[in-house]
């Protein structure tokens, strides 16, 4: 079998793996991305191709979420995503989080879902999707960033008719009074995008349209270590605005240097 479609998730808490072909999942892994918890997903990736019987030359698509989310969970599946297509000589492409979480409101043509993840203290990733004639979850507008609690005076939610997310999860009590009484409010279970959402989302990708390039991270914000390097510079005894020079130095001199 040389058409395999590795598809992986590392977005936020949990660590998702799927290997499929022809239309069917044949691997499916998921865990809790505890400490050291992503250091398992190479072996994990051997192993899964040591039981299926087969290497990892068989692949010839990679689908990896590429956000947004959290910042090192991303470079994790999104570095070895862009090691294995490189070995093997896969195509590559990035999926958007917050629509592979919409599939799992199967909403019906027509409704709109509105998914809101954790971005860090005080601030939630969030977007609108609306089910096609198909059911699949059409973006409305862009993904934005929402400061969550309290949102901000004004902020309109509309009526979604699901809403989602491990934001939402994290703040029930106070958004739930904010949705009108034919919104659902989906439980903590549809926090993480089940093995049939990721397939789904994995099915809309034009493989042909694809140049083979590493895809894109979704950051909507800076990494916590680049928010808070002027108190990390201070911490370790230097001055900011040197640290910021030298960073600067080191991020655009040659590789050679």
């Amino acid at each position: 079998m040389q058409d395999l479609t590795l598809i992986l998730n590392t977005a936020e808490k949990r660590i998702q793996f799927l290997l499929c072909s022809g239309g069917a999942v044949l691997c499916s892994e998921d865990w809790l991305a505890q400490r050291g918890g992503t250091e398992l997903l190479a072996p994990a990736l051997r192993d899964a191709f040591g039981r299926l019987g087969m290497k990892p030359a068989a692949l010839a698509r990679i689908a990896c979420v590429a956000g947004p989310g959290n910042f090192t969970g991303l470079r994790i599946g999104l570095t070895t995503a862009s090691g294995l297509a490189r070995a093997v000589q896969a195509k590559q492409a990035g999926l958007d989080y917050l629509q592979c979480l919409a599939f799992n409101a199967s909403a019906r043509p027509g409704e709109e879902v509105l998914v809101m993840t954790n971005a860090r203290k005080g601030l939630a990733y969030c977007a609108r999707f609306r089910a096609d004639e198909n059911g699949v979850p059409r973006a409305q507008g862009r993904t934005f960033l929402l400061p969550l609690p309290p949102v901000p005076e004004g902020f309109d939610f509309g009526a979604p008719d699901f809403v989602l997310g491990s934001a939402l999860s994290s703040n029930r009590a106070y958004l739930a009074p904010l949705f009108p009484e034919k919104t659902r409010l989906l439980p903590a279970s549809a926090d993480t995008p089940t093995t049939a959402s990721l397939f789904a989302a994995e099915q809309l990708t034009d493989w042909d349209s694809l140049d083979g390039s590493d895809p894109a991270p979704l950051y909507l914000r800076d990494c916590d270590a680049v928010e808070n390097f002027d108190a990390i510079a201070r911490a370790q005894g230097r001055d900011p605005r040197r640290a910021h020079e030298e960073l600067e130095r080191l991020m655009t001199a040659p590789l050679e240097a």
